[in-house]
């Protein structure tokens, strides 16, 4: 299970620097107030929603633990592609990305063991996976891309059917392993909790976004699209708790249940006129 768990990381870690340029990175940061409304949504907005469900549902530690993992990590290489899927700016979502992940590793041991009692792991003992396991493959991505493009727009394709094998195989292990010691009534609820959470980060992310469609777009999704790998990774490391894992992939199967549609139908459904925001300004600069 661990052995899946940092295969999963690591490729989706470094096929995440493949997919990233200087410039892309860049992005996010021509607007302050895009900046200020990414963090405020990914890093107040969403841990405080999960805060709030673990204290409004009663649950198991196991779930209470995965909930708060998933709820304060953000930056998932999965992010630019449901950008894709609802036709926006995908570049952007890049760059968010990237701003996301940074904030993650330097946030996540500073505010989980503080932010829910129950979480009795140090920060160091998150800190030191997130630095040793998560930064050297995402960093190799990126020296690749910015000094053999070539090279990696060849392993693109290949690390990204990577990751994505790697990460049902966590999931498959992870249920497989726990699911049976789960009682129904924690499986209905981490279904519940986890499909709150990603309706919270849904509305968390639109309602910052601007009033330009290709922000709210990018914004929601990228808020409602946790970092699985880094909770798995966080999971695995920091808490002995065998039902954390489950209660995982239990909530990164409903985030992908309700994301996916939620990406085709803001492609299909909603038009730039139908998005609020003042006459004039439904195009050039998001914000």
């Amino acid at each position: 299970m661990r052995f899946a768990v940092f295969a999963f990381v690591l490729t989706s870690m470094f096929g995440m620097g493949l997919n990233m340029t200087i410039r892309q990175i860049s992005e996010p940061f021509r607007s302050t107030r895009l900046v200020l409304s990414a963090l405020a949504a990914n890093f107040v907005l969403v841990p405080l929603s999960a805060y709030l469900i673990t204290k409004t549902i009663t649950m198991d530690r196991s779930l209470a633990i995965g909930l708060l993992l998933l709820g304060t990590a953000s930056g998932a290489p999965l992010f630019p592609k449901l950008v894709e899927f609802a036709r926006g700016n995908v570049a952007l979502a890049i760059g968010l990305m990237a701003l996301q992940m940074a904030v993650t590793i330097a946030y996540m041991p500073l505010v989980l063991p503080t932010f829910f009692p129950a979480v009795h792991a140090h920060a160091w003992s998150i800190a030191r996976p997130l630095l040793t396991v998560v930064l050297p493959p995402l960093a190799a991505g990126l020296f690749l891309r910015a000094y053999r493009d070539q090279i990696a727009e060849r392993l693109q394709p290949v690390f990204r059917v990577a990751s994505n094998v790697a990460l049902i195989l966590v999931i498959a292990l992870g249920l497989a392993a726990n699911l049976p010691n789960v009682p129904r009534e924690g499986s209905l609820k981490a279904i519940v909790a986890g499909a709150l959470l990603v309706l919270a980060s849904l509305g968390s992310g639109f309602a910052l976004g601007g009033p330009h469609v290709d922000t709210r777009k990018v914004l929601a999704l990228g808020t409602s699209q946790r970092n699985v790998s880094v909770a798995f990774l966080a999971g695995v490391e920091s808490f002995r708790e065998p039902g954390v894992v489950t209660m995982l992939a239990i909530l990164a199967l409903v985030a992908i249940c309700i994301q996916i549609p939620t990406a085709f139908t803001m492609a299909i459904c909603v038009k730039p006129s139908e998005w609020p925001g003042p006459p004039g300004k439904r195009s050039g600069r998001s914000f």
